[in-house]
């Protein structure tokens, strides 16, 4: 019930942002924008096997990213990779997509709302020498603030929800992802590409 309620919230959102294709006119105000972000993250691990009861860890983790993108004057999308630092993961990183929506209410500030879709890439040990992989989408929503410092440099703090479409079960035991819910702060530089 929940996939089918977060489906219709992401197709609502594309179609209620389709306007912009027609609002990227090279001959208006585009800005070309990278982005470094720092920020905290968690979401938990459901392991199921025949034996003992479900159990859930919880893991909490702080993570960096790069985003390149474009700005309008009420739309910005960005490309973006995360590496997140988990204990007991080898790696765990994704690779997206997100476009969002600007509510500018003053001149030094904008309040936005996006979606994100990507996917996530993960590798642990499972307490032994059985080395798990995950490769999965996931897809989600964000909302925060963007602050103007300058002319050229914004200042942007956020929330992101990913829900994860991630199980693994190698013989009897398998886990389940949840959503990866992240705080987020980001610098971002704007520049005009001649």
């Amino acid at each position: 019930m929940i996939k089918k309620i977060v489906q219709k919230v992401v197709l609502t959102g594309f179609v209620l942002t389709s306007p912009l294709i027609a609002e990227f006119d090279f001959n208006k105000d585009i800005y070309s924008l990278l982005a470094f972000e720092g920020g905290y993250s968690s979401f938990d691990v459901e392991k199921n096997d025949a034996v003992n009861p479900a159990s859930i860890t919880k893991y909490d983790m702080m993570h960096a990213g790069l985003k390149i993108g474009a700005q309008s004057k009420n739309y910005r999308v960005f490309l973006s990779g995360r590496y997140y630092n988990a204990d007991d993961f080898d790696y765990a990183t994704t690779l997206g997509a997100e476009l969002q929506y600007m509510f500018n209410f003053s001149s030094f500030a904008n309040f936005y709302l996006g979606l994100n879709g990507g996917v996530v890439n993960m590798r642990f040990t499972d307490g032994g020498t059985t080395s798990r992989t995950i490769s999965d989408p996931y897809y989600g929503a964000d909302a925060g603030f963007n602050i103007h410092i300058t002319k050229n440099f914004d200042f942007e703090l956020g929330a992101r929800v990913m829900q994860i479409q991630a199980e693994n079960k190698i013989g009897a035991i398998s886990y389940k992802f949840d959503n990866l819910i992240s705080g987020y702060a980001s610098l971002i530089f704007k520049y005009k590409m001649d």
